[in-house]
C-alpha cells in the first residue's frame, strides 16, 4: 500500500521537488499550453495513468496523504458542491491571455459560483474591476501563493513571507478573504501547516480533479469530474487563458452543464461549509 501511495503521489503531482530558488521555473513551463503540444499517444497515456491511479478515489487517497486538518470534501447528503478554480487569473508570462470576464459570464449562465484560488503574480494582467465584478457576483478569492510552483521545501519564514505577500494582493480587492489556502501542485509540508495554524487558515484540496493541466481534452476532463462528483464534493479546474490551457473554458462549461443536469447546486467553499455545518 505504501508503494502504491508513493507512485500515486508522483503521478498526481506531476512534478519533482524543487528546492527554494528565487529564479525557479514555473510549474506550467512543462505543461502543454495548447492541444497540439502533445501527441495522441501522450494524451492517451496520461488519461490511462490518471484513471488508473485515481481508482481508489481522491477522498480516500487525500485522507492518507494530507494532515487530518486538510479539507477534502464536506459531509452532506444534499446535492451541492463547491467549484474551485486554481491559478487565477492570468499568468505573468501571458499578458494578453486574461479570460476573467468570459469565466464570469459562464458561471452566471449556469447560476453557479466558485472559489478562485489566486496566484499573486497572476493578478498583474487582470483589471481590478474584473475581479471586483466577480466578487459582486458572489464568487470568492482565496490564497494560492505568489507563484505557480511548489512551496514544500521553503523554510517556515520563506513560506510565511510568500503567504503574506499574496494576502496583501488579495486585500486590494476585498477584506472578505476566506481562511482557506490551497498548496500549489498539492505539495504540502509541516512548515506550511505551522504557518496556516498560526494564522487560523485551513488547507483545502479536492475530490474531483482530472489533471486538466496535463490532459488537454475538455470533454474527457468534464466526464471524469462528473463521474467522481458526490454530494459535498470540492471540484477543481485550472483557470483558462487565451493560448494557455484554453481547453479548460470548455471543460468548465461542460462540467457546469452536467452538474445542472444532475440537479447539483454549485457554490463557493464558504457557502458549502456554512450549509453543511
Amino acid at each position: 500500500m505504501k508503494l502504491l501511495i508513493l507512485v500515486y503521489l508522483a503521478t498526481l503531482l506531476n512534478a519533482t521537488d524543487i528546492l527554494y530558488n528565487p529564479i525557479q521555473s514555473l510549474g506550467r513551463d512543462n505543461d502543454p499550453k495548447v492541444v497540439e503540444d502533445i501527441s495522441k499517444f501522450q494524451l492517451w497515456n496520461r488519461k490511462t495513468i490518471w484513471s488508473t491511479f485515481s481508482l481508489p478515489g481522491m477522498r480516500f487517497m487525500a485522507n492518507l496523504i494530507f494532515p487530518k486538518s486538510t479539507i477534502v470534501y464536506f459531509d452532506t447528503n444534499e446535492k451541492i458542491v463547491a467549484f474551485t478554480i486554481d491559478d487565477g487569473f492570468c499568468g505573468a508570462d501571458n499578458p494578453n491571455g486574461d479570460m476573467t470576464d468570459e469565466i464570469r459570464e459562464l458561471f452566471k449562465k449556469y447560476d453557479a459560483k466558485a472559489t478562485f484560488f489566486v496566484t499573486g503574480s497572476h493578478c498583474m494582467h487582470t483589471d481590478k474591476e474584473k475581479i471586483e465584478n466577480l466578487l459582486k457576483d458572489g464568487h470568492e478569492i482565496a490564497n494560492h501563493g505568489m507563484y505557480d510552483w511548489p512551496y514544500n521545501n521553503y523554510s517556515q519564514d520563506e513560506f510565511e513571507n510568500d503567504f503574506m505577500q499574496t494576502d496583501q494582493i488579495l486585500r486590494q480587492y476585498t477584506d472578505n478573504i476566506p481562511k482557506y489556502y490551497r498548496a500549489p501542485h498539492a505539495k504540502f509540508s509541516k512548515k506550511m501547516q505551522n504557518v496556516l495554524d498560526e494564522k487560523g487558515y485551513r488547507h483545502i484540496v479536492c475530490d474531483g480533479f482530472a489533471d486538466d493541466t496535463s490532459i488537454p481534452d475538455a470533454k474527457w476532463i468534464a466526464k471524469f469530474i462528473l463521474k467522481k462528483t458526490k454530494p459535498g464534493s470540492i471540484l477543481l479546474i485550472h483557470m483558462p487563458e487565451k493560448g494557455v490551457r484554453e481547453w479548460n473554458y470548455e471543460a468548465i462549461e461542460l462540467t457546469l452543464k452536467g452538474l445542472k443536469e444532475k440537479g447539483y447546486r454549485v457554490t463557493t467553499i464558504s457557502e458549502l461549509e456554512q450549509i453543511t455545518q
